[in-house]
């Protein structure tokens, strides 16, 4: 049932509480409902799809940033920034239950497929963050940037297993290889669950007796790389690029976690942008304004264009060019230019002007006398 994100149930109503909810009241509804479901605790056949419900609702309500995130913008919101071994992977559940569930690697692990950080389990690299500033005019292009970014990859001497060549990590005596000590006992009918890394091994599962020159017995070597990054026309400010695998390496046999872009659009001096469209500002005097006039309208690439102000226009009239604005991240075509007219009153009239304003008042007010006549 928690699949996708249209499968998905409210994270507040899978918990029972308002969306407005203090953090302990959402950790007193968690502690209540994790009790009630966990499979240890309950035979129902849906106990453990529920309590993955629960743990993952709370996983990201009771985390200030991703809880911000849901507000803002849903699940997809959440899924779009944090993997669910992201989303439990510093999300200590034995909190609430005295250090009987410690790691996720162990009961949790069991139930959300996720990979143990400790012990032999095959794990994802963590992700890497960068971010990459461009101009409303690179935007709008789109094309491949460059970004350096130094992470951790795999050492090429020893193959990241951190033995010097031709020797090889031996398995730990402490833990037999499991890289953890799990303590099991039995306290009113349920069975509680103690995991702890090894002490001996660090949760490794294995023991370098003889480390690699290179990389000092890590397995890693920090390198410095240049990563191509391509940017789709009309991406916005704030949107996130995922460079899947160019993230830091991950022990023998996982998989490396992926790049992270966040894009960083400057301020245009002279355009302004919501979301397609692109709006700039266009002052005139009071005579241009009643009498109509041409202007010069600024557009990407430096391109000018000519726009006509038709007689009697109103200052905060927004006059739209079509298909001048950003390209449409996911549609054909652009969006548009508006052009706000701002009518200036003069301050500093000579004697003539003065005369010439008297004169067109009073042409007007006989205007409209007519008309009322």
């Amino acid at each position: 049932m928690t699949a996708t994100a249209q499968q998905k149930r409210d994270y507040y109503e899978v918990l029972g509480v308002e969306r407005n909810a203090a953090q302990e009241q959402i950790k007193q509804a968690y502690r209540q409902l994790a009790m009630k479901f966990h499979p240890d605790r309950n035979p129902a056949p849906d106990a453990t799809e529920r309590f993955k419900e629960i743990a993952e609702a709370y996983a990201v309500l009771s985390d200030p940033t991703k809880r911000e995130q849901y507000d803002t913008a849903g699940h997809a919101g959440v899924s779009e920034r944090w993997s669910t071994e992201d989303l439990f992977r510093d999300f200590a559940f034995g909190d609430f239950f005295g250090g009987r569930f410690a790691d996720v690697g162990g009961i949790f692990g069991d139930l959300f497929g996720a990979r143990s950080r400790r012990g032999p389990a095959k794990a994802r690299g963590p992700d890497l963050h960068s971010g990459l500033r461009l101009t409303l005019d690179d935007a709008a292009r789109g094309g491949e940037r460059v970004i350096a970014i130094t992470r951790s990859d795999r050492c090429k001497t020893c193959g990241g297993s951190g033995a010097k060549p031709g020797t090889h990590p031996v398995v730990c005596q402490e833990c037999q290889g499991t890289g953890q000590k799990r303590r099991i006992k039995t306290e009113k009918g349920m069975k509680l669950v103690t995991i702890t890394a090894c002490a001996r091994c660090l949760g490794s599962g294995t023991i370098v007796e003889s480390p690699c020159l290179t990389c000092h017995g890590t397995g890693y070597e920090f390198l410095p790389h240049q990563i191509k990054v391509q940017i789709p026309p009309g991406i916005d400010d704030g949107m996130l690029l995922r460079l899947a695998g160019q993230g830091e390496a991950a022990p023998p046999g996982g998989e490396p976690g992926d790049l992270l872009v966040r894009v960083l659009i400057n301020a245009h001096p002279l355009l302004k942008r919501e979301g397609d469209d692109l709006f700039t500002g266009a002052v005139i005097d009071f005579a241009s304004a009643a009498l109509g006039t041409k202007v010069d309208a600024p557009c990407l690439e430096k391109e000018i264009v000519k726009v006509t102000i038709p007689p009697g226009t109103q200052s905060g009239t927004a006059l739209r060019l079509r298909g001048k604005g950003m390209p449409r991240l996911r549609g054909r075509g652009k969006g548009d230019l508006y052009v706000v007219v701002e009518v200036r009153t003069p301050t500093d009239l000579t004697a003539r002007q003065r005369e010439l304003l008297r004169e067109f008042k009073l042409e007007a007010g006989k205007k409209s006398a007519a008309a009322q006549a």
